[in-house]
């Protein structure tokens, strides 16, 4: 999904890390092009503003929330839709896992700081970092081969109640969900739900960052030769 601002060449130029030759289309509700989206063999969720509280019924606590945008949520809620039905791979990164989570009938944390936990916002100097610990026997501990990491940050919403068919992959020291995946993988295609940004990942060595977009394009490849 376009971010509608120049940080959207960080996502491209992430995945082209790992898949030079692939070919992007970037999706935005203003040029109201989601049927580009049966040309597409995967899909990435970008990060970017609050989901509107009307899609997860707490609408009174919309002061806490910052760049609502409901008519884009509104096109990326349909996009989820159509890329299930369609099988394709997905990975979701910050307001894209969020979102992900309310389309499957989940709820967020309007603000974390408000809600009690530490803050997870980045600092002066750039993303903050944390770490956090990767739930063992999930597709996301096979995917980082590790217990536990470091990831950088910058967020202030959360996932509250996981939505139906999820599961929760990985935490923050103090709770907040920071990964989710499907709950029973079965044929299902692949699904990585991430609360930081692997796209901004500077060490390369990083596994929350390089074997994730790794993985994905494997997916990718995987339903292009369907």
């Amino acid at each position: 999904m376009d971010t509608g601002t120049p940080g959207v060449r960080n996502y491209v130029r992430w995945v082209k890390s790992a898949a030079p030759d692939f070919e992007f289309l970037k999706l935005s509700y203003p040029a109201g092009d989601l049927d580009r989206l049966d040309r597409c063999h995967g899909v990435v969720f970008t990060g970017g503003g609050d989901v509107h509280p009307d899609f997860y019924g707490l609408n009174d606590r919309i002061e806490l929330l910052e760049g609502v945008n409901a008519a884009r949520d509104r096109f990326e809620l349909e996009a989820v839709e159509r890329g299930m039905k369609s099988g394709l791979p997905m990975l979701c990164i910050c307001r894209g896992m969020q979102l992900f989570n309310v389309a499957m009938g989940g709820t967020l944390i309007p603000d974390i700081r408000t809600a009690g936990f530490e803050g997870h916002r980045k600092g002066k100097r750039g993303d903050a970092s944390h770490p956090v610990v990767v739930e063992p026997e999930t597709v996301l501990h096979s995917i980082v081969g590790v217990d536990t990491g470091s990831v950088n940050t910058n967020h202030h919403q959360a996932v509250e109640r996981v939505g139906k068919g999820l599961r929760v992959t990985a935490c923050a020291r103090d709770g907040i969900i920071e990964a989710m995946e499907w709950e029973h993988v079965g044929g299902r295609p692949f699904l990585q739900l991430v609360q930081w940004h692997p796209e901004r990942i500077s060490d390369l060595l990083n596994p929350f960052s390089h074997a994730i977009v790794e993985k994905f394009v494997e997916a990718v490849r995987r339903n292009q030769k369907n």
